[in-house]
């Protein structure tokens, strides 16, 4: 079984053996270089081909100190190895809405599409789409945006369905041409303690979105994953009912056991660990514990928890090793 069935059989519960799982680098290669490369060769993940990652520089990294982005909000970053901040938003005026243009949807070609088919001989296709609420605050300003899901709720749908209309799902509609194995969506949408905003809100205005995408991407046969960091755990219940195959949660903020339960055989999960703390200031024993004790509460024998290892700059060299060493040979009990 290589990488890419053993992903889509852990989705569908008809794996044996290891779960598959993830690495994502962050700028962990400018810290470490060739000889977190190295590393990554040796456990390289199922997702992609590890060996064909480049090593940046924080040089090429100095051009996104300043940037405006293709939905015209600027951005000002201090720290060129974290992300930046947004400084002017194109609609903190309503009356703006009605004149503001959309981005331009990049077209698939045939060249993408043999890319595809290569990929897929190992490992799984992936389309993505925008971030949507979080391009809503980047847009409007977040303080403004969640004071108007109460004041402006007319204005607040009209963006949704504009960007809806007019670039998710054509953008969706594009990516699907590549017939992807996965579609991945995304918003952060928790606090440390809580969701962002209040449930029937997100109920209100974001579930029929993240509906329509999942149900688009199902039709030309896709599963269908979503990234949220944050405390979300209310969400977790509108995410299986929408149709998502996979979530990408921060699980160290919440009850593994808890989310576990609810989670079980309805939906695959690819847990975030703790690199606020335990990564960055744990041992390597302490990295183990915490990834073995997690796993516990999460996916069965037979599939519904795939690994994801996220390595920041930050994080002591030998600890990324024991993330790695963990997860890559985790087989569940």
């Amino acid at each position: 079984m290589n990488s890419r069935e053993k992903i889509l059989a852990t989705i569908e519960h008809r794996n044996t053996g290891r779960i598959p799982y993830c690495i994502s680098s962050h700028n962990s290669l400018i810290a470490h270089g060739k000889k977190l490369h190295d590393l990554y060769c040796r456990f390289p993940g199922d997702f992609n081909d590890a060996s064909k990652l480049n090593v940046p520089t924080p040089k090429e990294l100095e051009k996104n100190r300043r940037i405006v982005d293709k939905w015209g909000c600027v951005w000002d970053t201090a720290d060129v190895m974290i992300a930046g901040a947004v400084v002017n938003q194109p609609l903190a005026d309503w009356k703006n809405l009605d004149s503001y243009k959309m981005p331009k949807i990049s077209k698939i070609t045939q060249k993408d599409i043999d890319g595809a088919e290569r990929t897929r001989e190992k490992y799984p296709v992936w389309a993505s789409v925008d971030q949507f609420f979080q391009i809503m605050e980047n847009l409007c300003g977040a303080e403004q945006l969640y004071m108007d899901f109460y004041l402006e709720p007319e204005n607040v749908q009209k963006l949704i369905d504009r960007m809806m209309n007019e670039n998710h799902i054509p953008l969706l509609e594009e990516q699907l041409k590549l017939k992807p194995d996965i579609v991945g969506l995304g918003d952060d949408w928790g606090t440390q303690q809580s969701l962002i905003i209040n449930p029937e809100i997100w109920d209100q205005f974001f579930k029929p979105v993240y509906a329509k995408l999942t149900a688009t991407a199902k039709q030309a046969g896709a599963k269908v994953s979503f990234h949220t960091c944050g405390y979300t755990m209310e969400i977790l219940e509108g995410l299986i009912d929408v149709g998502i195959d996979i979530v990408n949660p921060q699980i160290p903020i919440m009850n593994a056991a808890e989310y576990g339960n609810i989670a079980r055989e309805r939906i695959t999960v690819m847990p975030d660990i703790d690199r606020q703390d335990i990564l960055i200031n744990g041992t390597p024993n302490d990295v183990r514990e915490h990834i073995l004790k997690m796993y516990e509460h999460l996916g069965t024998p037979s599939g519904g928890l795939i690994g994801y290892a996220p390595l920041e700059h930050n994080m002591p060299f030998a600890n990324m090793e024991a993330v790695l060493e963990t997860i890559a040979n985790y087989i569940p009990g």
